[in-house]
């Protein structure tokens, strides 16, 4: 029977958790949604939508009259602002 290495397999998870935020980092960069990310809440401002990753926030502003109309990331202190 093999022994299990858990650092290998850490590391193996540390790398794909890389992947998601730069998937979804890159993403918000050319203003898209994220697709590692669950949608949580949607906001009645024109269609702002919050989106919570592992370790991390994506607010996604679509206010209507002049807003915000960009993706911004961060952690999951990440604050919506008008």
């Amino acid at each position: 029977m093999k022994k299990i290495n858990i650092k290998k397999i850490s590391i193996i998870v540390i790398c794909i958790w890389g992947i998601f935020i730069a998937t979804d980092f890159t993403l918000s960069r050319f203003n898209k949604g994220p697709i590692f990310s669950i949608p949580t809440k949607l906001y009645r401002d024109g269609g702002s939508v919050e989106y919570y990753g592992i370790g991390y926030k994506i607010i996604k502003y679509r206010v209507m009259r002049g807003g915000r109309n960009e993706v911004v990331f961060g952690f999951w202190t990440l604050k919506y602002e008008k």
